[in-house]
């Protein structure tokens, strides 16, 4: 019966859990940076960048993003310092965009925020 118990709260627990990676944080603000959709992307940033531009300015900011984003990209690497409050992920956007992304995330009340998000062609 405890264990039972035990299986069930850590199945309900696990995908909480996966959410709240720097990865997952990372391709939730991905996808909303792909579709232009500038709240999602607060949603998952970190509060310091959160009033950076004018309204104006974010619109035609993301529609430039959404050209430029590779629409797929895998993890190379991922570091989070020993403290647990940033993580850095390296990125490579899959064929035919070849890129390399950065992407550093802090933690805020306990959860992980895009702080910064860098993409380069090789």
């Amino acid at each position: 019966m405890i264990r039972s118990l035990v299986l069930a709260l850590g199945i309900v627990a696990a995908p909480a859990l996966a959410q709240n990676q720097p990865e997952s944080v990372y391709a939730s603000f991905h996808r909303a940076g792909l579709a232009g959709d500038y709240d999602g992307m607060l949603k998952y940033g970190s509060a310091a960048h959160a009033n950076d531009l004018p309204a104006a300015e974010r619109k035609r900011l993301l529609r430039v993003l959404a050209r430029l984003l590779p629409p797929r990209y895998a993890v190379v690497e991922k570091t989070v310092d020993e403290g647990g409050k940033r993580a850095v992920l390296r990125l490579r956007g899959t064929p035919p965009q070849a890129v390399l992304g950065t992407i550093t995330l802090v933690k805020e009340k306990g959860e992980w925020k895009v702080d910064e998000a860098n993409w380069a062609e090789r």
